[in-house]
């Protein structure tokens, strides 16, 4: 079982991708296998409809081939999303645009896989989040969280008791669909 996390901001000390890694760790000590799409790291290009990933050039290149890599790999995904002017920020939907690029394979989009979402500070992404995930094909966790600054620690580790029993509870419906499909 692969989960993928994917989201974050571009702040350094992103809260949404203290979200994720929160959530991986659950994911592992499930015994899952992990990974981390921290978009600050990818440094993904703008989504451009009529560029083909081919023609991209070095880094960018291998970002996007990452990214599309990342999700077609994964069983089930988690993404968060910081709130900005309420609304999902421009680098999650930047890197869920990318995802066009899986329209064409076998399962397309992310047909069959669950995924489950995570706002900070404001549940208003998480509409637009849902419809993302609904657009792909992809099942939606009924467990949405919006977390807080004060959920984490100033090292920015989950430490809300309710916040960590809400993403235990996230990450183990999204566990429990893989198995069930």
């Amino acid at each position: 079982m692969k989960v993928v996390a994917l989201g974050g901001s571009l702040r350094i000390n992103s809260f949404s991708a203290a979200a994720l890694r929160a959530g991986l760790a659950v994911a592992a000590q499930r015994g899952a296998t992990t990974e981390m799409l921290d978009l600050r790291l990818l440094d993904l290009p703008l989504y451009a409809p009529d560029t083909p990933v081919d023609s991209l050039k070095g880094a960018a290149r291998d970002a996007v081939g990452n990214l599309i890599e990342g999700c077609r790999n994964a069983n089930v995904m988690i993404w968060a999303s910081p709130t900005y002017h309420g609304a999902m920020s421009g680098a999650p939907k930047n890197a869920i645009d990318y995802l066009q690029h899986l329209a064409g394979d076998s399962s397309p989009y992310l047909q069959g896989k669950a995924v489950g979402i995570i706002s900070i500070a404001d549940p208003a992404p998480l509409a637009s989040m849902a419809g993302c995930v609904h657009e792909l094909r992809a099942w939606l966790a009924p467990t949405r969280l919006t977390l807080n600054s004060q959920d984490f620690s100033p090292s920015l580790d989950l430490t809300d008791e309710r916040a960590t029993r809400r993403m235990t509870r996230l990450v183990e419906e999204l566990l429990m669909f893989r198995t069930a499909t």
